[in-house]
């Protein structure tokens, strides 16, 4: 009894040393040789993974943990506005985990073209370009890949600018990665810090992080004007060329001085507007107030030019015609008088009996007398055609004056309370 019971357990001995040391042999066959960061680099290398890591739907969750949002440019002429976007993200590859007691270090870093990454486009682009921030991405032991790219993006955008150069307008930015079929990268976006966000004539007020019904994002992001600059070179020289016009209703009508100033005013805003001709916005679906702001200033200045000409004209031949209606209906000439008028001879007889009893110094004098007499009637004449245009020309002065009010107002009215929606979420 004794004796089998020894031989079992010198079995049981024997077995137990014989599995330690079969334990022992594989765990060294299967250790590696070298357990560095590079030589677990090269492992992950020699993997070749540059495919999209496979899930039941084929999609990988992307978290895009942290964007630097800045904008470049505002084109007001061809409704374009290009962006930046630096993207710090991240994801989870299982196929590149490794085990920590095989090698102790919980990140390590590969070259970002021998590993697969999520590619991000704008679905609203005009053009879009995606570029690594760095050459490298970062790899946790767990599986998680870090990753920054570079987006330069230039957005179709029906910016609403009606009440230009006062405009506030918001633009989307739908960043997807998907395809056609629905498969790759479902986006979920983080934080979202704007940079830059005074440049140019254009102030970025807000970037928002917007999910819709299907669960697609994008940035909603918010423009507004800063409004100094434009209104100084635009809408303050349209109205001091305005208060010109007005103020030179003070001017006599007599001599050209009038005219030939409203004829400067004239040309004048006609080269303003020549020169802005590429700084004023462009026409989108709610075409901008200014453009027809310019043309009512310059039907008022030729309107006002072709008045002050007309009173002129009036001041001088007594019409507002270019041409005397004397000449085109003459008035009937008087009939010869009749052998059976009864006066005829009488008047004859008269001039000849006081004709002899003038002598040559009374004829000068009543010559004189008759000059006199005919500029007399002529000042009076001139007198009463220039009264007649000052009172026109005030009676024109104060309809002007009120026209002016009534279009101030009515463009404060458009300014301040129509609304002119555009839905830029369309495309």
């Amino acid at each position: 009894m004794t004796r089998s019971t020894s031989m079992e357990a010198g079995s049981q001995g024997f077995l137990t040393g014989f599995f330690t040391l079969l334990h022992l042999t594989v765990c060294i066959a299967t250790s590696p040789t070298c357990v560095t960061r590079r030589c677990l680099s090269n492992k992950l290398i020699d993997q070749d993974i540059v495919s999209q890591p496979q899930s039941e739907n084929c999609t990988v969750d992307v978290f895009l943990k942290r964007i630097i949002y800045q904008t470049v440019d505002v084109n007001t002429k061809k409704l374009l506005f290009t962006s930046t976007l630096k993207v710090q993200m991240f994801w989870k590859d299982p196929a590149l985990a490794w085990n920590k007691s095989m090698y102790p270090y919980d990140q390590v870093i590969l070259p970002a073209k021998k590993v697969w990454t999520p590619h991000l486009s704008v679905r609203n682009a005009v053009s879009s370009m995606l570029e690594p921030g760095t050459k490298d991405l970062m790899v946790f032991s767990n599986g998680t890949v870090v990753h920054h790219v570079q987006m330069h993006i230039i957005v179709g955008c029906d910016i609403n600018l009606y009440t230009y150069p006062f405009t506030t307008d918001s633009c989307p930015i739908y960043l997807s990665g998907q395809d056609s079929m629905g498969c790759g990268s479902i986006i979920h976006i983080g934080k979202i810090d704007p940079k830059g966000i005074e440049r140019g004539d254009w102030r970025t007020e807000s970037v928002d992080n917007i999910r819709d019904e299907k669960g697609n994002t994008y940035l909603w992001v918010t423009m507004s004007t800063r409004s100094f600059n434009p209104s100084v070179t635009l809408i303050l020289p349209s109205i001091l060329v305005m208060l010109a016009d007005v103020a030179s209703f003070s001017l006599p009508l007599g001599g050209g001085e009038r005219i030939s100033f409203k004829v400067t005013l004239v040309l004048s805003f006609i080269m303003f507007l020549i020169i802005l001709a590429d700084i004023l916005p462009g026409d989108s679906l709610c075409s901008p107030l200014i453009r027809y702001h310019f043309c009512v200033c310059l039907t008022c200045l030729v309107i006002s030019m072709i008045l002050s000409m007309l009173l002129t004209r009036l001041v001088a031949d007594g019409s507002i015609l270019p041409f005397s209606l004397s000449r085109w209906c003459p008035r009937r000439a008087k009939p010869p008088p009749s052998e059976d008028s009864p006066n005829t001879g009488d008047s004859e007889l008269e001039e000849q009996s006081t004709a002899p009893h003038l002598k040559p110094e009374d004829t000068a004098l009543q010559r004189m007398a008759n000059y006199l007499e005919g500029l007399a009637k002529q000042d009076q004449l001139a007198h009463s055609r220039k009264s007649l245009a000052n009172k026109v020309d005030k009676v024109c002065f104060w309809i002007y004056v009120l026209c002016s009010i009534v279009y101030a107002s009515v463009m404060l009215y458009m300014f301040k309370y129509y609304v002119c929606a555009v839905d830029n979420l369309d495309f």
